[in-house]
Order: C-alpha cells, then sequence, then structure tokens
C-alpha cells in the first residue's frame, strides 16, 4: 500500500498462502493438479488479489497528494478549488503606411503561417496610415500566444489594405492548468485553512484567477488596514500581467477580501532583466534552445522578492540541458 508498512502479497503468494491452508483443514499433504483445494486456492486467490487491486488504489487516491488526475478533480470540487482552463491569446494585429478612413469588419479571419488562426473582434478604421486591429485566437492555450512582429496573414483579400499584417501584444493565452500546481493549490487548502484575511487567503485568491502563478501579500501597503498584493503571470518570457488581469485579480479579490479592509491594491512585479551570457563547448540551435529552456526555468524556481541568485545554482541549471557537455561565462570578469 501507498506510504504505509503493509506489503501487498502478489498472485503466487497468495495462492501458496490460501493453498496451504486449504490442506491443512483437508488433512492433504499432497498436490495434484486437479485437486479441489488447488482449484479453490487458484479462483480465491484471483479474487482476493483484485481486491487487494482496489484498496490499493483507494489507499492512493483518497487523499489529494497521489491522487490521479480523476480523483483530484473530486478533491478540487470539495475543497473549491477547481483546476484552471485554458485561455485563448488576445492582442491586435497592425499595419502601418495604410490609407486613412480603411476599415476591416469584425469577424474577419487572420492566420499564422503554422495555422492558428485569429478573428477580429471589432471593426476598425484606420487613421494616421495605421490600422490596428483587436483580435483573439480562434483556440484556447498558449499556442496562440505570438511575439510582436511576426508576421500574420489575411485569409480573405480587403481592397487597398496589405494581407500581410503583424502581431502587436498578442498574449493571455494560457494552457489548462498543470496537474501538479492544481494538486499544490489543493495541499494548500489543507494546510492554510480560509482565515478571512490572512497573507496566505489573498495569495490562494490571487492564484486563483487564470494567468497567475504567483502572488505576495504586502500589509499595510497604502496605510493602515490596507493590503497590496504582488502577482506574476504564468508567461516566462512576459512575467507582469497585463492590466486586464490586474483588473480580474481585483475583482476577484474584492467580495472575498474582508469587509473591514479599507484599501486593496492589486499591482504588478517589476521585470528584472538578468543578463546571461555564456560560451558553450557545443554550440547548435538545439543546445542553445535547451540552455535558455533550462535558465528560464531557473528563474522560475529561483527567482523571489528580495531573493539571491547563485552563480553555481545557474550554473547547475545550465549543466542539466539535454546536449550540454561543458560551459563558460563569456566575459572578461568572469561573471555570467
Amino acid at each position: 500500500m501507498q506510504n504505509s508498512g503493509f506489503s501487498r502479497p502478489t498472485l503466487p503468494q497468495l495462492i501458496d498462502i490460501i493453498r496451504g491452508d486449504l490442506l491443512t483443514r483437508f488433512n492433504e499433504d499432497s498436490v495434484l493438479r486437479r485437486l479441489d483445494a488447488e482449484v479453490y486456492a487458484r479462483v480465491q486467490a484471483a479474487a482476493i488479489h483484485t481486491l487487494y487491486g482496489y484498496i490499493d488504489y483507494l489507499a492512493r487516491n483518497i487523499l489529494s497528494d497521489l491522487a490521479d488526475e480523476d480523483w483530484l478533480t473530486r478533491h478540487g470540487n470539495i475543497k473549491r478549488c477547481p483546476r484552471k482552463g485554458s485561455t485563448k491569446a488576445s492582442g491586435f494585429v497592425r499595419w502601418e503606411g495604410v490609407q486613412n478612413t480603411l476599415s476591416i469588419p469584425s469577424d474577419t479571419e487572420i492566420h499564422r503561417d503554422d495555422g492558428q488562426i485569429y478573428t477580429t473582434t471589432a471593426p476598425i478604421t484606420s487613421a494616421n496610415g495605421i490600422l490596428r486591429v483587436p483580435v483573439v485566437a480562434k483556440s484556447s492555450r498558449q499556442a496562440g500566444n505570438c511575439e510582436d512582429s511576426i508576421t500574420l496573414r489575411l485569409v480573405t483579400p480587403i481592397t487597398g489594405l496589405s494581407s500581410t499584417g503583424y502581431a502587436d501584444s498578442i498574449r493571455t493565452g494560457t494552457d489548462i492548468g498543470g496537474l501538479d500546481n492544481w494538486r499544490q493549490r489543493i495541499m494548500a487548502r489543507w494546510y492554510d485553512t480560509p482565515q478571512r484575511g490572512a497573507d496566505s487567503d489573498y495569495v490562494r485568491w490571487a492564484k486563483e484567477v487564470l494567468g497567475i502563478s504567483r502572488a505576495l501579500t504586502h500589509r499595510h501597503k497604502n496605510g493602515i488596514d490596507t493590503v497590496g498584493v504582488m502577482v506574476k503571470s504564468d508567461d516566462v518570457d512576459h512575467p507582469a500581467p497585463t492590466e486586464e488581469i490586474l483588473t480580474k485579480v481585483k475583482e476577484h479579490i474584492f467580495p472575498l477580501a474582508p469587509v473591514a479592509g479599507s484599501g486593496l491594491t492589486v499591482f504588478s512585479v517589476t521585470v528584472k532583466t538578468v543578463p546571461v551570457l555564456i560560451a558553450l563547448s557545443t554550440d547548435t540551435p538545439e543546445i542553445r534552445a535547451a540552455v535558455i529552456a533550462e535558465i528560464k526555468a531557473f528563474l522560475q524556481r529561483e527567482g523571489e522578492p528580495g531573493s539571491k541568485l547563485f552563480l553555481s545554482r545557474l550554473a547547475e541549471a545550465i549543466s542539466l540541458a539535454a546536449g550540454e557537455v561543458a560551459h563558460r561565462p563569456n566575459c572578461a570578469n568572469g561573471r555570467y
């Protein structure tokens, strides 16, 4: 059984135990293949083995720390901690150098070269040579996010408008909440029972909003009886949440916060760039991408307000990258 001192017997062991018990009661000491005791032993052992399997399954899922996905849904519902769903990326597509008063209607489809589809959400008319159209991805998930200046193309041509536009702040798309992250949130409900205003309450409330992965509470942020909540987004490349997400966090927390709380401020983390310059002994696009991914994961793990980032830990993270053999700081002072 999971995390217990009980050792579950195997099927052959069960057969031997039951066979020995039956032979003892039948006062027999020889085993023939077609003996009744042998048949009874195998049938009963199979049934008991199935029962042990079911009990083992229940033991693994009865608590949320080891539960599988289906059972975790049940635990989450009981603790009012549902899994975060995926969201669609939204932003703008931009054209420059276009004639004024040129319009693009809503529900116009725009494609990315990899097949991702975006749809305009409102009719917009160009002004001052610029046409900036709000769009939303047709499908949810983080794959809809788009780096600025990526080429996007109109499916249906519009007279006077180039078929090629460029992405502008297309973000906010998120994948369905990860299983481990969801499990941690459910476990936090057991460890930190809601206290209607404790520091951990504000952190948990903020993290319940789609797109928020971390939060920190600042007591008396703007004076006595005020609370500041600093939040960080799920996006590693753009950790500062958008104003839209900040508004959602505040609207989510406000009805949950204590009535006596006179002021709630939700604000974004301040992005700090950590320059990392290294030389790889074997430098290929694949290895470089793996190193970058490990560095980002390291910053996610170790980066906290007021924390220190140790070079030894960074070197360890870089060495975890697939294909990386050796590296050194590519600076005169020996720093990364």
